[in-house]
């Protein structure tokens, strides 16, 4: 007979025959059934999180770290709406990740009735694809079910991969009345349903059609000084393809932090661009033609160089979403970033003798003098310790990097040639919220050790899930910067405003962070030198278990030590 939990043993049955493996589910009475299911399959890996927003954001790094949606599972009511942030990166980062959230039955809608809040469409135009399943009946077809859950998978793998939603409502008794014997009957049913499992890879663009690349060709030929642009979600192998194309066009590449190359030495790349647009006579060498590939990228300096309407600005890129924020964008390619590449040879190129040169000679002069001065340095500072670990952290790990200071510290002062493994971040939205949990669903799915490079307000937000750093199967190295307080708003406009600066922006605080690692049975160092931090954290990489090193800095130091720097580099 059909019921709730037949209905949910479809459910989790097909995703599995799909490839969905990893389960995140937050404790809740309306999703006993799809709980229950998921926990007796024994194909299922399944994490637990009390904190729903927790839970969707160990998905999302999960679902960043393997290419396939980490499936969440949640009770009726905020439940929901505390994956909304979560939802919003993955979007917004084109990850895919699937919702399956429990519902009260439409009887129960807008009556007042306990735990009952409208969840059709609540995350708007976020998810690719939404449907809500009515209450199971006794008519309730396996086959449609399963038609439902392709298409569900499909969507979240589709051209634009990212989370979909399926609000599953369930009336009571929740669990058949007669005692539940769970040994993969769900699995044995679904060998019988006339519906074969549309096994879903995900979605490659097709090649560039002839007609636009012989456009790009002939821009390619027509303009002399051409920039690349490396942006946020390439893969390694696609900016292995770009740097061969780079070379061909004897053009530099702006990679972004994100990508691999931003942390190797090569004659094309340009490693410290964003601070090299610090100087004046190299933001005046603009180029004539940009080729943009991927999402988009850090560097605000880089997107304030870019804004010329003299620029033939040409965006490339596997998926449809339009990247422009300075409405520049003359020609935008969907297709496969390996293929383009490859399709562009033996051109005819005016290739002026100076322009590569000219970029070339300012980053080994920038690259010389970070070099001398943060070496030169025996106390603790920001830019120093992202330095640092550029040079300490095993290749063997992935480096994620919170938002606000931390991904720009890395992206202006990264060594050259020491790392590279993965480079990681939540830069979809640039949200604080979600780095614990997205790091711990990152280390799971890439089954690496992982380094997160985190500040004080974020490790605040998400102190729930130092229980998901405490359960990796592999250690996360934790390096908390803090500042007491912002440290980006000390760079902003508004730190002029002292009046209000501090009180209201600056977000200042007294705390520590080592009960809190007490309290989740994380490891803990607080080195108060340079040479301190360097020995905990090689320990830390040579170490089995999860650790917190904090940091501790002055935020006002801080800034001025950023000044300084910026001083030096652009007199170099």
């Amino acid at each position: 007979m059909t019921n709730n939990l037949v209905v949910s043993e479809w459910i989790i049955a097909r995703l599995i025959q799909l490839g969905a493996t990893q389960f995140v589910i937050s404790p809740g009475s309306r999703s006993t059934p799809l709980t229950v299911a998921a926990a007796r399959n024994s194909q299922a890996e399944t994490t637990v999180h009390f904190d729903e927003r927790g839970a969707a954001y160990f998905a999302l790094g999960h679902g960043k770290a393997t290419g396939h949606p980490a499936v969440l599972i949640c009770t009726s009511g905020t439940a929901v709406a505390n994956y909304f942030p979560a939802v919003v990166e993955a979007s917004m980062d084109n990850v895919p990740m699937i919702i399956l959230s429990a519902d009260r039955p439409p009887e129960l809608i807008g009556v007042g009735a306990n735990q009952a809040i409208f969840q059709e469409n609540m995350y708007g135009d976020y998810p690719r694809y939404f449907m809500n399943m009515g209450p199971p009946e006794a008519d309730t077809s396996l086959d449609a079910i399963l038609a439902e859950v392709d298409q569900l998978y499909s969507e979240a793998l589709g051209s634009r991969p990212g989370p979909v939603h399926l609000n599953c409502q369930f009336r009571e008794p929740l669990l058949p009345t007669s005692d539940i014997v769970m040994n993969d009957s769900a699995s044995m049913g679904l060998e019988n349903a006339s519906t074969n499992p549309k096994l879903t890879q995900p979605t490659k663009p097709a090649n560039i059609a002839k007609k636009p690349l012989s456009l790009v060709l002939a821009k390619l030929e027509n303009y002399g000084k051409g920039l690349i642009i490396i942006g946020r979600s390439t893969h390694e192998n696609e900016d292995l393809a770009i740097l061969s194309l780079a070379k061909t066009l004897n053009w530099p590449i702006f990679p972004d932090v994100q990508s691999s190359l931003r942390f190797k030495p090569n004659s094309n790349v340009i490693n410290y661009f964003d601070l090299m647009l610090l100087q004046e006579p190299l933001k005046s060498q603009k180029p004539e033609i940009v080729l943009h590939f991927g999402g988009p990228y850090t560097s605000k300096r880089l997107l304030t160089y870019l804004n010329d309407p003299d620029i033939f600005y040409i965006s490339v890129k596997p998926t449809p979403e339009k990247i422009d924020p300075n409405h520049q964008v003359k020609m935008s390619v969907q297709t496969d970033i390996i293929g383009f590449c490859q399709s562009i040879t033996d051109l005819k190129l005016n290739k002026p003798e100076h322009w590569l040169q000219t970029w070339r000679t300012a980053n080994d002069a920038i690259l010389g003098s970070i070099h001398s001065q943060l070496n030169s340095l025996d106390q603790i500072s920001e830019p120093v310790i992202s330095y640092e670990i550029s040079k300490l952290t095993p290749n063997s790990h992935t480096l994620m990097l919170a938002n606000s200071m931390a991904v720009r510290e890395m992206e202006m002062f990264a060594a050259v040639g020491h790392f590279a493994g993965k480079i990681t971040a939540n830069r979809g939205s640039s949200g604080i919220d979600g780095l614990f949990a997205s790091a711990a669903g990152f280390q799971v799915g890439s089954s690496r050790p992982l380094t997160l490079l985190i500040g004080d307000l974020a490790s605040l937000h998400d102190l729930n899930s130092l229980s998901l750093i405490k359960n990796s199967p592999l250690p996360i190295i934790i390096v908390l910067i803090n500042n007491k307080g912002g440290g980006i708003f000390n760079f902003l406009p508004v730190s002029q405003e002292t009046d209000v600066f501090e009180s209201y922006f600056g977000t200042p605080h007294d705390y520590s962070f080592e009960k809190a690692a007490e309290m989740f049975g994380i490891g803990y160092e607080n080195p108060r030198s340079l040479n301190n931090f360097r020995q905990a954290y090689s320990q830390a990489t040579e170490g089995t278990d999860s650790i917190m090193i904090e940091v501790n800095t002055d935020r006002y130091e801080n800034h001025r030590t950023h000044q300084e720097l910026f001083d030096i580099i652009r007199e170099s």
